[in-house]
């Protein structure tokens, strides 16, 4: 079969499985397995594909029409222009995610700190701590978790990518014995009931762990902001992601725990995607 026609076959297939990006991830697929890149595809689409590379293609496109993340099956995922690995029990690095980064990249940018200290908690797979300690040049990050996988996926991706980083297990601020200029966080918020209606991909092969924020989504949001005042430093900063129906709530819970200077940023889709706050001792 030529290389072009496997991809087609690729693309119907998971078509037929409802799967939104079947032409991406077809094409994604096979620049997985042949290694080449997208001006060698478009030079060789038309020669015959090997054999071997035929079969081993043709096995990943059924694991992705039983609807597995591409992620977790190239383990690999593109995050702020770098490749982090992925694992099936850590939740996957989404682009949504990079508005938060950029905005701690620019609070850490006008930190009159020479060298400021930052908290990634709740870390998943490092992406946001290790993206922040390549980009800036000028502080020390953090990185903790409570899942064991977590913690070794984000140890292999600071790594691979050349990030000096300490990472801890801690149960949100459990074992954290410093403070912080910034704490940094993506936590479980969705609600409960809701992770069911979720799309296959993420309901049944993400960590449950990384996506239960409880009943209403906030009770991450609740402990990290109310304990995180003995954590951070003066003109401290503390940076959260939310879901797209929670910046009021979130807001509301700093105001109540004594922040100031709170602001909500959107992401690229238009969508409430940040809320950070400044606290004072």
């Amino acid at each position: 079969m030529k290389i072009y026609e496997l991809i087609r076959y690729g693309m119907n297939r998971l078509k037929d499985c409802n799967i939104a990006e079947a032409e991406t991830d077809a094409e994604l697929l096979w620049l997985h397995v042949s290694q080449m890149d997208k001006t060698k595809l478009l030079l060789e689409k038309g020669q015959e594909a090997e054999k071997a590379l035929e079969q081993e293609y043709l096995s990943l496109i059924e694991k992705r029409s039983q609807r597995i993340p591409l992620q977790y099956i190239t383990g690999i995922a593109g995050f702020m222009g770098m490749d982090f690995h992925t694992a099936k029990d850590v939740l996957i690095p989404r682009m949504d995610t990079e508005t938060l980064v950029m905005k701690a990249l620019e609070l850490i940018k006008n930190c009159k700190t020479d060298f400021p200290k930052v908290l990634d908690l709740c870390c998943g797979s490092g992406c946001i701590g290790i993206s922040v300690k390549k980009l800036s040049d000028k502080c020390h990050v953090t990185l903790a978790d409570i899942s064991d996988a977590a913690l070794a996926l984000t140890k292999e991706n600071a790594m691979v990518l050349g990030a000096s980083c300490d990472v801890i297990k801690s149960d949100l601020f459990e074992k954290i014995n410093d403070r912080y200029d910034f704490i940094i966080s993506n936590p479980p918020y969705i609600e409960s009931d809701v992770i069911e209606s979720l799309m296959p991909e993420v309901r049944n092969y993400e960590p449950r762990l990384a996506l239960d924020g409880s009943s209403d989504g906030l009770v991450f949001y609740r402990r990290i902001i109310w304990d995180a005042a003995k954590y951070l430093k003066d003109d401290g900063y503390v940076l959260f992601e939310i879901g797209n129906n929670q910046a009021e709530d979130v807001q509301h819970l700093l105001v109540d725990a004594g922040y100031d200077d709170i602001h909500v940023i959107k992401d690229l889709c238009g969508n409430d995607r940040v809320v950070y706050g400044h606290y004072r001792i």
